[in-house]
C-alpha cells in the first residue's frame, strides 16, 4: 500500500471530510456522498444494468455507513473502502434478489511474462478510451469474463493499482496480475484494430 504523502490530493480530502463525517458533521458526509456516488454508480454498472438496483445499494450503503458512523475505522483510502463495500453488498443483494452468483476464476501462472511487460498494453487501453476506438474498445471489454471486467474497469477507468485493486476484489496482487494478463491476451486477439505485434 502506498503511503500518505502518495496519496492523490483528491484522496487525502476525501479522507478529511471521512474523519468529520465519523465525527457526526452532516455537511462533510453530503460532500463525502456527492464526490463518490458517480463513481460507485459507474462500478457497479459493471456487474448489473439494473439501475434501480445500483440506486438502491449505493443509498443503502450510505444510510448504512452514517447509522455506523461510530463504529466504522478511519482510513486514508476512502475510495477504495466504499468500493470494496458496494460491491460486497451489491453481489449479497444479487445473490438473494436474482439468485446471480459471480463465478470465481482460479489463479493462473503469468507463463514468465511480469507486470511490468504489460505497461506497454496498460498504456494502450488508456490510449484507445480516448480516440475513435473506444466503441470497439468497450465492446470488446464487455465480452470479457465478470471479473476480468471489473479489474479492467478498476485499473483503467478508476486508475486503482494492483494492491488496491487485490484490497477491493478480496485477491492476490498475482491474481490481479493474472486477471489483467488474460483480459489483455483475450482483448487484442478480438479488437479488430491490430496494435500489437
Amino acid at each position: 500500500m502506498a503511503n500518505r504523502s502518495s496519496i492523490p490530493a483528491d484522496e487525502q480530502l476525501m479522507a478529511q471530510l471521512w474523519t468529520r463525517f465519523r465525527a457526526d458533521d452532516e455537511k462533510a458526509f453530503d460532500q463525502l456522498v456527492e464526490a463518490r456516488y458517480r463513481v460507485l454508480f459507474n462500478y457497479a454498472t459493471r456487474f448489473t444494468k439494473d439501475r434501480d438496483l445500483i440506486k438502491d445499494c449505493v443509498q443503502d450503503l450510505f444510510l448504512e455507513l452514517w447509522n455506523r458512523r461510530k463504529a466504522i475505522v478511519d482510513t486514508p483510502y476512502v475510495t477504495i473502502y466504499l468500493i470494496k463495500a458496494l460491491r460486497n453488498n451489491l453481489f449479497r443483494k444479487l445473490r438473494r434478489e436474482r439468485g446471480w452468483a459471480l463465478a470465481l476464476e482460479e489463479s493462473a501462472s503469468l507463463d514468465g511474462q511480469s507486470v511490468d511487460e504489460l505497461t506497454a498494453e496498460a498504456s494502450w487501453v488508456a490510449e484507445e478510451t480516448q480516440i475513435s476506438t473506444e466503441q470497439n474498445l468497450r465492446q470488446a471489454v464487455a465480452q470479457l469474463p465478470k471479473r476480468q471486467q471489473e479489474v479492467v474497469f478498476l485499473k483503467f477507468y478508476e486508475g486503482l493499482s494492483n494492491d488496491d485493486i487485490a484490497q477491493v476484489m478480496e485477491v492476490e496482487k498475482q491474481t490481479v496480475a493474472n486477471f489483467l494478463y488474460r483480459a489483455m491476451t483475450q482483448l487484442r486477439d478480438s479488437l479488430p484494430i491490430r496494435i500489437f505485434s
